[in-house]
């Protein structure tokens, strides 16, 4: 009888905790996004929407996880507005030239559903009609100075105090090089390889 007891009890414990447990749960996917000042290589400042979105390792750890995905939306000042979703690409670059716009894109995690760049190069054109171009030389790509996206740095839970937010230029750059990819880090290229095309 008190064995009976003893083992209603417990599981009257475990019915009445599974909401609670259940509640402790994250979603397998998450976004953090924010508006960031970008500067143009000529001096322009344009606002960049940014929204990454992540995949969990576990539903129990919050900011383990994987970089899946990138979505940029901007106004590009000329009446028109760029709108893309990158799956499985991360943006470091965003330059205009000649009405042309230049995104830089490198893989983030797995294979990406569609080929978008050469990854010799990382660059997608995006024409004045809107059409995305591959670029396959750096005969395409304006030598621009750097890389000017805010880079998911030093970590997910970092950069998580900036989620729907507004990011200035000055703000981004500081904790830039304050938690740098590696040393040295300030998103400046430094160096165009040699390409034979």
């Amino acid at each position: 009888m008190k064995q009976a007891l003893i083992q209603r009890r417990a599981l009257l414990a475990a019915a009445c905790s599974t909401p609670l447990i259940s509640g402790c749960f994250y979603d397998q996917f998450f976004d953090i996004e924010w508006d960031e000042e970008v500067l143009l290589h000529d001096g322009r400042v344009i606002w960049v929407h940014v929204k990454r979105t992540f995949e969990r390792f576990s539903r129990f750890d919050r900011w383990r996880a994987l970089d899946r995905d990138t979505s940029i939306s901007l106004d590009t000042g000329q009446n028109r507005k760029i709108n893309r979703v990158f799956q499985n690409y991360d943006v470091n670059l965003i330059e205009e030239r000649a009405g042309l716009w230049y995104v830089g894109l490198a893989v983030t995690t797995g294979i990406p559903p569609k080929k978008l760049v050469n990854p010799a190069f990382g660059v997608l054109i995006i024409g004045k009609d809107d059409s995305d171009q591959a670029a396959n030389s750096w005969a395409e790509i304006p030598n621009f100075p750097q890389q000017n996206v805010m880079p998911v740095t030093p970590n997910i839970q970092t950069v998580s105090q900036f989620a729907n937010s507004q990011l200035s230029w000055k703000t981004k750059m500081t904790h830039w090089q304050t938690n740098p990819r590696a040393a040295g880090d300030t998103g400046r290229i430094i160096q165009r390889h040699k390409s034979t095309n």
